[in-house]
């Protein structure tokens, strides 16, 4: 079974991601902080997937997943949720280690269609 970390400040997304794909089979969990990440992979080791939230407002963010990419290696896939398309942050997360996107607010469609890329055909979302 897929693992999938989400990381995202608000409580709401937290939790319709989390339910979104529970039910399509990832072992799903889900953070406040990035911070939190460090010890969350200590102790289950890395996800397969890493949903976390960026904003431009955000200075860290960038910098914690550089170092969740090294502590995770490159088995991880790094997908940010971001609101708009900024070109600025999306090249800081790119260069980072993310791999994707997601466009928040998201529905089931367009969290299935970004990360389809990182599941196994035989567990794409439905």
């Amino acid at each position: 079974m897929k693992t999938c970390l989400i990381i995202d400040e608000a409580p709401v997304i937290r939790k319709i991601a989390f339910r979104l794909l529970s039910r399509d089979g990832l072992d799903v969990d889900t953070l406040e902080t990035p911070a939190e990440a460090f010890g969350w992979i200590d102790s289950h080791g890395a996800p397969d997937i890493l949903i976390v939230a960026a904003s431009p407002q955000d200075k860290t963010v960038v910098d914690e997943i550089k170092r969740l990419r090294e502590r995770a290696g490159s088995s991880m896939h790094v997908v940010a949720m971001i609101v708009e398309a900024n070109l600025g942050l999306m090249t800081r997360l790119k260069r980072a280690g993310v791999e994707g996107y997601l466009h928040k607010p998201f529905d089931r469609k367009s969290l299935e269609s970004g990360l389809r890329a990182f599941l196994a055909p035989e567990r794409a979302l439905a």
